[in-house]
């Protein structure tokens, strides 16, 4: 009978420990674009001290805010690692004010899910899910653009 309902569990998804792991990789992954976006952001406002263009400093800027909007969200994976939903809950009052759009943060969660280095599988997997069980709530409780 255990056995049954080990394998039950199993069928039903990554484990709680696997969700963990999963949600650990997934916030690493999130620092390294969200660093990757800061020096390209830093490089890109030191280009630009060279030249005189605000729409290209404006670019520099949401670089950079976007990287502070990853960060949050990685911070926010690891402290609801249980619960993705609520981890996204969670983040709406970080990146909602910096006008960050939401297909931006779709591109980089959907960057990190793919990236994380590691020899466990159903972390690999785990992270996946965490991702998309992220996106749905962080979706549906994104406050509505002007307009939209």
């Amino acid at each position: 009978m255990e056995a049954e309902d080990a394998f039950t569990m199993d069928m039903l998804g990554p484990s709680a420990e696997d969700r963990a792991n999963g949600a650990a990789l997934l916030s690493a992954a999130l620092v390294r674009e969200a660093g990757a976006l800061a020096q390209a952001a830093a490089g890109l406002r030191a280009t630009l001290d060279l030249a005189d263009s605000d729409a290209q400093r404006d670019e520099a800027r949401r670089a950079a805010a976007m990287a502070a909007a990853l960060l949050l969200i990685a911070r926010q994976l690891r402290c609801h690692a249980q619960d993705a939903a609520l981890a996204a809950q969670a983040s709406i009052a970080g990146p909602a004010p910096m006008a960050i759009a939401l297909p931006e943060i779709s591109a980089a969660l959907r960057a990190a899910a793919l990236m994380p280095i590691s020899d466990d599988g159903a972390a690999r997997i785990a992270a996946g899910v965490v991702a998309e069980t992220f996106w749905n709530a962080l979706r549906a409780a994104w406050p509505a653009a002007p307009g939209a």
